[in-house]
Parts: structure tokens; C-alpha cells; sequence
């Protein structure tokens, strides 16, 4: 069985933020440049591979056919920072964590993971693999990236 490392992925307060979709007029799948590098040095550092758990993923697909012109243009975006998307969590209609959980389930050859989000994500199984961004205002800091790259490598130690 081959292990893994995975990154559970929202983009609103992450990948973006208040301030960067003020500055461009929040045109669009907008996802800030400097936060893409903070999270292509997250991958590079850790060997992660990146799940979608944002309300985006309804857009994304492995197949590019199935993919709508947002998801074509997610894929265009990781692309050009050599980032590439793994999978997405499954929709259940229910709380994030519960999504995580189910496709954590499912794949018992992952390591360790973190989950990258401004929301507060109170499951007790997620001590230790949550990085909760500073705000919605900034998004992903470098701080939030150390955070996130100890966890990985360390297999989930409590920060």
C-alpha cells in the first residue's frame, strides 16, 4: 500500500481573502498569487497531495471532460504554480468535518493530513491535523504554511 500525505483544501479565507478580491473587484475564480506560493511551498516541503474540501469542488473534476469552465480554469490556476489537484471530498450535504472523515475513511493508505480553512472545525479527530487560517481578511499566512508543513511531516503533532 502506498501512503500518503494530503492537504484538505478550502479556497475562500484561504487561497483568497477579503482583501485580495477588493483590490481585483472579486472578479471570477480569484486565488491570490502570493497565497499559491505559500501552498506550492507546503507541497514541495511535505509531498502532499491536494484534496478539495471548498464548496468549490462541485466545480472539479479528475475527469477535465466532466469539469464546468470554472473547474477547467481551477485546474489552469494549480497548473500554472505546479500544483495539481488529487481528488475532492465527497458532497453529503452535511458539515465539512463529516465530509473529511468520510473520505478519510475510505482511504486508509494517508499517513497524515491537514486541513487548511477559516472556519472553525470542531471534530474531536481533528486535533492536531487543523491549521484554521488568521481571517478571512488576509488568508494563508506563513505562519499558517509552517504550521501546516510540521503537521504533515510529524504525522499530526498538536501545535
Amino acid at each position: 500500500m502506498i501512503v500518503c500525505k494530503i492537504i484538505f483544501l478550502d479556497f475562500d479565507g484561504v487561497l483568497n481573502s477579503e482583501k485580495y478580491l477588493a483590490a481585483h473587484e472579486g472578479y471570477g475564480v480569484m486565488l491570490d498569487p502570493t497565497r499559491m506560493v505559500l501552498l506550492k511551498q507546503i507541497v514541495d516541503a511535505t509531498d502532499a497531495k491536494i484534496v478539495l474540501s471548498t464548496s468549490w469542488r462541485e466545480h472539479w473534476s479528475n475527469d477535465l471532460t466532466k469539469c464546468d469552465s470554472t473547474g477547467v480554469l481551477m485546474n489552469r490556476l494549480f497548473d500554472t504554480y505546479g500544483l495539481q489537484i488529487f481528488d475532492k471530498t465527497p458532497k453529503l450535504h452535511k458539515r465539512r468535518e463529516t465530509e473529511i472523515k468520510t473520505w478519510l475513511d475510505q482511504h486508509p493508505e494517508v499517513e497524515s493530513f491537514v486541513v487548511l480553512d477559516d472556519m472553525l472545525l470542531s471534530a474531536d479527530y481533528l486535533k492536531g491535523h487543523f491549521v484554521k487560517t488568521s481571517n478571512y481578511f488576509d488568508g494563508l499566512d506563513e505562519s499558517d504554511k509552517q504550521k501546516a508543513i510540521a503537521i504533515l511531516n510529524s504525522k499530526g503533532v498538536v501545535l
